[in-house]
């Protein structure tokens, strides 16, 4: 499994933007293709939750911004929905693909 999935999820990633392309050739999908290995995709979202609490641990404790790695979209989206639970910080993108990444900085008081 490791071989397919490959490191830090680099052939997983693409080989689910193949089968998207495939099964949605035209442009926008009215549904997401999902391609997973062994729980790898539940596995990586705990990782992005975790790191997603530390950001903002470190946000608030800093009272500055802290930016993530650059992450594709759909794990983006994962850690921005995580951390809406969360008042005391807010989440947004910057930076252009392939390398946009998170910031998660304390919500004004």
């Amino acid at each position: 499994m490791g071989l397919f999935i490959g490191r830090h999820g680099q052939t997983i990633d693409a080989v689910q933007h193949l089968a998207q392309r495939i099964v949605y050739p035209g442009g926008p999908a009215p549904a997401r293709v999902l391609i997973d290995a062994d729980g790898y995709r539940e596995r990586r979202a705990e990782v992005l939750r975790e790191d997603a609490e530390d950001a903002a641990e470190e946000a608030l404790r800093a009272g500055r911004a802290v930016e993530l790695a650059p992450l594709p979209s759909f794990e983006r989206r994962i850690v921005h929905e995580h951390l809406r639970a969360r008042p005391e910080v807010e989440t947004h993108s910057e930076g252009d693909e392939p390398d946009r990444y998170v910031v998660v900085s304390p919500a004004p008081s």
